[in-house]
């Protein structure tokens, strides 16, 4: 019987905590990760934390939910509305950071890469057709986010909005230039940097 993918997994996850698993391995196990916080069914590795450099030099941070992980072009993508304040940081400085925690495995990833705006009208449309309705009616506000408003209801889609919100709504793409990986089990705690270099990407053991 050829054993099917999940149970591929379940073994290179039970070799990663019996500590033999190898940096390609673990590679693989990551995008994995990745992978999975990118689909429909959600895991602690969809909603990220990035961070970008401010207009004023000062760092900034929020929160987004990966969309997409492409494990060949070394990508990750989210979408967010045109109107953000963080494209206009992104066009002056592409460098991106982001991290998450599953707290429940005692695993942290923090990620370095560079970000742009994908202009491709193909791919935008496709990502828009293929997202849930109720994560895209928040294109279709009225006001740009950050916007000063009097009450909260200000802020919500109102009955005379027209359009379905597609003209506010971006993609962004972020090429990732290093993976670190730490594992905080107690007693336990590893390490590992992935770059990308010349040959795809390249792995080492670091202290934690």
């Amino acid at each position: 019987m050829v054993p099917t993918a999940s149970a591929a997994r379940t073994r290179l996850r039970a070799r990663l905590y019996n500590g033999g698993m190898n940096l390609p391995e673990l590679h693989t196990l990551i995008w994995d990760e990745l992978c999975r916080g990118a689909s429909p069914a959600r895991s602690p590795f969809t909603i990220w934390q990035l961070a970008t450099v401010g207009l004023d030099g000062a760092p900034q941070l929020r929160s987004i939910v990966l969309r997409e992980a492409n494990i060949s072009a070394g990508t990750l993508c989210f979408h967010t509305d045109l109107r953000s304040p963080k494209l206009a940081e992104l066009r002056a400085d592409g460098r991106v950071a982001m991290l998450a925690v599953d707290l429940d495995r005692h695993l942290q990833l923090r990620l370095n890469g560079v970000a742009q705006v994908v202009q491709d009208a193909t791919r935008i449309r496709g990502m828009w057709t293929g997202s849930r309705p109720h994560t895209l009616i928040l294109y279709k506000t009225p006001h740009a986010p950050g916007t000063p408003i009097a009450q909260p209801e200000e802020g919500h889609v109102r009955e005379q909005d027209r359009g379905d919100g597609f003209e506010n709504f971006a993609l962004v793409e972020v090429r990732l230039e290093r993976i670190e990986w730490l594992d905080l089990t107690p007693n336990q705690h590893r390490r590992a940097r992935f770059e990308r270099g010349q040959v795809p990407w390249q792995g080492q053991w670091i202290a934690p």
